[in-house]
C-alpha cells in the first residue's frame, strides 16, 4: 500500500508516571498494556516523555545537531568505521540527506571522541558533548523501559538482562534537505528497521510516515514533549512475529530542513525466539540469524528485490 497521507493518529502513551529505574512502580503496568497493544498493531507509538525536556530538545537540535551539519563534507566523512561497517558512521545521498552517528552515544567517552574527530585540531566541543550525551541517556532509559515492558508482557522477563547485555546502541543524527516546493518528496524510502527498538526524537518539521500491520498510514506529528518508539525486525523475530516492525519512510516539502536524532538498539548475538514463544499453536516464524549477516543481505542485490527482507532471509 502506498503511504501517501494521514489516516489515523499515532497512539500517545504517557510515560510521566513511569520511573525506568523502578520497574513495576507508578503507572508501569497500565503503560505496559498500552505499549504491547501499540507494538502488536502499529509497531510504534508516541511516548510522552517529560524527562527529555523541551530545553534539552532545543539544545539538541538548535545548538548541536543543526551546527554539526554545517561542517565541511571532508570533516563529516571522518565519521567512518571501515568498509565492513558502512552504517556505523557518515551517510549521505547527494542533496537528499546527510547523517552522522556515534556508537554507544550514551557513553560520554564516545561522544568526546566523536567531537574531537569533528572539531580537531581545536579540541572538541564541550556544550555539544554535554547535550548529546544527556539526550542519548534519556532516550536509552526509555528504550530499556520499553524493552522490559515487552518481555514482561510476553511472560519472558527472565531474558531481560541477557538481551540488554547482548545489545549495543547507535545514536544517529539526520538532516533532510528541503525541496523548496510544495510537492511532497521522499527523502528516505520505505523500509523496516533491522534493529530491536528505535527511539526517535523529531524536531519541528514533520515527514515520518508509518504503515500499520493492517496497511493503514500514519503521518507522525513532531511534538516537543514526546519521542517515537518503534519495533524493528530483530524484535519482530525475537517475539516470533507477535510484534509488528512497520514499514516507514521520510518525506519533506517546502523550505524547512528536517532534523531528527535516533537511538537504535542492535543485537550482537544470534536473534532467536525463546522456547516459551514457540509452540504448536504458534510455530517458529523465522530461523535464527546473525544481525550483521542480515544487514549484509538487506543491502545486497538479492535483498533489494524483496520488500519483507526478514521473511525472505530467514522466514520459515
Amino acid at each position: 500500500m502506498s503511504m501517501g497521507g494521514e489516516t489515523m493518529p499515532l497512539p500517545l502513551i504517557d510515560f510521566s508516571g513511569v520511573d525506568p529505574s523502578a520497574p513495576g512502580a507508578g503507572t508501569w503496568s497500565t503503560v505496559r498494556a498500552q505499549v504491547m497493544e501499540a507494538l502488536a498493531t502499529i509497531g510504534c507509538f508516541d511516548a510522552h516523555y517529560p524527562a527529555l525536556t523541551p530545553q534539552l530538545r532545543s539544545a539538541l537540535f538548535d545548538d548541536s545537531v543543526r551546527p554539526l551539519f554545517t561542517l565541511s563534507l571532508d570533516t563529516k566523512r571522518r565519521n567512518y568505521h571501515g568498509a565492513d561497517k558502512p552504517f556505523h558512521g557518515y551517510l549521505g545521498s547527494r542533496d537528499a540527506y546527510e547523517s552522522l552517528a556515534i556508537i554507544d552515544g550514551h557513553k560520554l567517552e564516545n561522544v568526546l571522541a566523536f567531537a574531537d574527530l569533528m572539531w580537531r585540531p581545536d579540541g572538541g566541543n564541550a556544550s555539544f558533548c554535554e547535550t548529546i550525551h544527556g539526550a542519548a541517556k534519556q532516550m536509552l532509559e526509555l528504550e530499556e523501559a520499553v524493552q522490559r515492558m515487552v518481555l514482561e508482557g510476553l511472560g519472558v522477563a527472565k531474558y531481560h538482562d541477557a538481551l540488554s547485555e547482548s545489545s549495543w546502541h547507535l545514536f544517529r543524527m539526520w538532516e533532510y534537505k528541503p525541496p523548496s516546493s510544495d510537492e511532497k518528496v521522499v527523502r528516505y524510502g520505505s523500509h523496516q528497521d533491522a534493529n530491536t527498538l528505535t527511539v526517535l526524537c523529531q524536531h519541528e518539521v514533520e515527514g515520518l510516515e508509518v504503515q500499520t500491520r493492517e496497511g493503514e498510514c500514519v503521518l507522525v506529528k513532531p511534538s516537543p514533549t514526546s519521542l517515537v518508539v518503534m519495533a524493528g525486525n530483530a524484535l519482530r523475530a525475537w517475539t516470533n512475529d507477535r510484534l509488528h516492525a512497520p514499514f516507514h519512510h521520510v518525506t519533506v516539502r517546502g523550505d524547512a530542513t528536517r532534523y531528527s536524532a535516533i537511538l537504535f538498539s542492535i543485537p550482537k548475538l544470534m536473534v532467536q525466539a525463546p522456547d516459551e514463544l514457540v509452540d504448536d499453536a504458534r510455530p517458529s516464524r523465522f530461523k535464527p540469524y546473525d544481525n550483521d549477516d542480515f544487514i549484509r543481505f538487506c543491502v545486497s542485490e538479492e535483498g533489494a528485490r524483496h520488500k519483507d527482507k526478514l521473511k525472505a532471509y530467514c522466514g520459515e
